[in-house]
Order: C-alpha cells, then structure tokens, then sequence
C-alpha cells in the first residue's frame, strides 16, 4: 500500500509539474504575441487549428465579415451542352488526387464540360483567393476608363491616402505589374509572414501604412501581396466608394452573374482584402473569363475598353513575360493564355484562339515547376514555352484534359 501511495503521489507531482511548465510556456507564447503586437495570430489559431485546419481554406467566407456584390437583376443563365463531354478517367483520377472541387469548360459561350467533386454543388461559393488581384487589375482599368484615376503610369502618392517611404516614385503600373519594390513578405504557410497577417489582421489598412518600398520600382519581378491590397485602398480613395460597390455596379451587376459575389474584410463594415478572397460560383467566375473573352464587353455593353483591356493582360516588360497587369500569361505553343490563379489550385483560364474559359477551384495544386541545370533537353522545352517555371505544374494539365474534351466534340 505504501509503495502505491508513494506512486500516486509521484505522478501527481509530474503532472502538476508538467501542467506549470504548459502553463509558463502559454504565457510566453502570450507575452511575445503582446511585445511583438501580433494579436492577428489569436484569429488565425482560432479560426484555423481550433477548427482541425492547417491554414486557410475555401469556405472561409463564415470566418470573416463580407460585403456583398449583388448579382445581375437580369441573370443570363448559360446554355449547356447535351450531352455534357465526360472526363476520361485518367483525368478524374487527377482532379480527385489534388482534391478538385469543381472543373467547367466553356466554349463559344456554352458549357461544354461541367463536373463537381466531393460535397461541393454548382451552387456553391468558394474562396478565390488570388484570383481576386486580377478583378482588382479589371477595375483599376475600369477607374482609369473613367478618368477616376489618370493612367496606369500615376503615381500612388497622388491616391494613396498615407504615407509610405518612396513612395512618390512607385505609380499604379508598378503595383500592378508587381515590380513596385515593396517590402513584403509572401508565403502562405508561414504564420508569421506579411500575407498572414493581412489574412487574420482586424485593421489592414493600419497594417499596410507599416510597410516600405525598399527596391527600386519597375527593375524587377517580385510577387507580393501588399501590391494588391494597396490598389484596392487606392480605388477606394480615388471612387469614394468601396471595393465590392464599385465592382457590383460596374462589373458583377452587368455580366450576366446568376448569384451574389462576397468579399472579405478586416471588420465588420471595413476593408476588403483585395489581395484575395472574393467568394462566388464556379459558374459566376467563369464569366470573369467571358468577359475578357470578349474584349471587355457583356453583349452589346463595354465594360472595360478594348484597349485598356489590352494592356492589362499583356506583359509588364520584356523581362517578365509571365505577368501583365495582375494577370498571369501564359505563352502555349499553340494557344497562349492569360488566367487569374489562386493559392490553392483557383483558376480561371482564357484561351482567346479556342474561344475557350476553364475554371477549376479545389484545396490544392501541385508546385512550382523546376528546371534542373543539366538537363538542358528540359530547359529548352521550357524556354519555348515561355518561362514555365513561374506556372504550377497542374496548369498543364488542365490544357491536356482540355485537348481531350475538344477532340470528343
């Protein structure tokens, strides 16, 4: 008896000792979130590991305050193709291994290809992530039609309500082409990153006037969210008027959009996170796509002008041909494309020459195409197709299914 009392006492002692060591440990932790004032990582806990998730995810529209877009009061509701083409299955069997959601075709205006994985439905809203810089780069046009903002080659300091070191030498086209020089850090893994903070912080605007130019704009290609949250804090002052309004009344209120675009903000009735997460359809996102099929016009309406269109999804420069105006480009041998891309596999695709838009939302995407140094044979194949190291190795995948749907039309 005395031996298991002596026992009980011991490991009562262990656990009391190791409940301190938790307990001065969480305090630490606690201290260092307070000297530090990231307080934006308590959100990102909460909303994250207390919800058994690694990181963001593409429902995360019920974790943050959104304002609303309201759809088209006069929907165009998209004609489909009967029979619909079926995916072999090889290309399902992809689609399910990075854990697609949805996957749509549309060619010359009809739905050719349609198909959802997993719970989710085509009435289904999903996280855009970074698709939502480019409907930033549309508007940005759109204000320069307007004259709300004189041209791409403005500076930012006659916009941007705040100051911010350089920044009078930084205009609008270098924030769009991302090659402003700004001081950012981007991952979207790493907790303790800038585009983390921006994620979970509850004052981005506060948040943004911290950051600094620390390179000399227009020289090199540096992809960096706080570009695009920038631009949409230069829309609003420069339109008076927020980021979704002006996207409802000039864009998402005349394209036909069948239901309601949601943007995430910082706070109840703040600013949206124009770096990212927009929420809509994947039938919705593919008339982002239409839209610039057809040169900025919905019908007989203009948008955005042809020509203002134009210099948007064309490259910034000669040394990054892979980028425009916050558009991706992609220079295929046989149908160049541009497309807006998001963080975890969010695609919106344009191939002009096939009058063509794919779509595929899902939780993943493969990574970053890498070109060993010899293997030259390698490097030649990626040189003639226009720098695709800086594409995610599924893009090419969705242009192989797509080249086996066309053949079965």
């Amino acid at each position: 008896m005395q031996n298991t009392s002596t026992y009980k006492r011991g490991f009562w002692r262990r656990i009391k000792r190791l409940l301190l060591f938790l307990l001065l440990i969480f305090a630490l932790l606690n201290l260092i979130v307070f000297i530090t004032g990231k307080t934006y990582l308590y959100k990102g806990v909460q909303a994250t590991y207390l919800q058994g998730k690694s990181g963001p995810g593409i429902y995360d529209s019920v974790v943050f305050p959104v304002r609303v877009a309201n759809h088209d009061q006069s929907p165009d509701k998209w004609k489909v193709d009967s029979p619909i083409i079926s995916l072999d299955q090889e290309s399902l069997n992809f689609l399910n291994e990075i854990k697609t959601t949805s996957f749509l075709i549309v060619k010359n205006d009809s739905i050719i290809h349609e198909s959802y994985y997993g719970n989710h439905t085509k009435f289904m809203k999903s996280n855009s992530f970074s698709m939502a810089k480019s409907f930033i780069g549309l508007l940005i046009g759109i204000a320069v039609d307007k004259g709300e903002i004189d041209d791409f080659d403005a500076p930012i300091s006659d916009y941007l309500p705040f100051d911010l070191d350089h920044k009078d030498e930084v205009t609008i086209r270098h924030l769009l082409g991302m090659s402003s020089g700004l001081d950012w850090s981007e991952s979207g893994s790493n907790p303790l990153s800038d585009n983390a903070e921006a994620y979970y912080t509850s004052d981005l605007t506060e948040f943004m006037k911290s950051k600094t130019f620390s390179k000399a704009p227009g020289v090199e290609f540096n992809y960096a969210s706080g570009n695009s949250q920038l631009l949409g804090i230069i829309l609003k002052n420069a339109t008076g008027k927020s980021v979704t309004e002006y996207f409802e009344e000039h864009i998402w209120s005349k394209i036909g959009s069948e239901n309601d675009l949601l943007w995430s903000l910082d706070q109840e009735d703040g600013v949206e996170k124009t770096f990212c997460c927009a929420y809509a359809t994947t039938r919705d996102y593919a008339r982002i796509g239409q839209l610039i099929l057809n040169k900025g016009k919905w019908g007989e309406q203009e948008i955005i002008a042809e020509k203002t269109l134009a210099t948007i999804i064309s490259p910034f420069n000669l040394k990054s041909p892979h980028y425009g105006l916050h558009f991706w480009i992609y220079n295929h041998p046989n149908h160049p494309a541009v497309y807006a891309r998001g963080i975890l596999g969010q695609y919106i695709i344009i191939v002009p020459s096939l009058n063509t838009v794919m779509v595929r939302t899902g939780h993943q995407r493969k990574e970053n195409y890498f070109i060993p140094k010899n293997k030259k044979e390698d490097f030649d194949f990626v040189l003639k197709n226009s720098y695709k190291e800086h594409h995610p190795l599924d893009l090419f995948n969705y242009f192989s299914i797509l080249d086996k749907v066309l053949e079965q039309e």
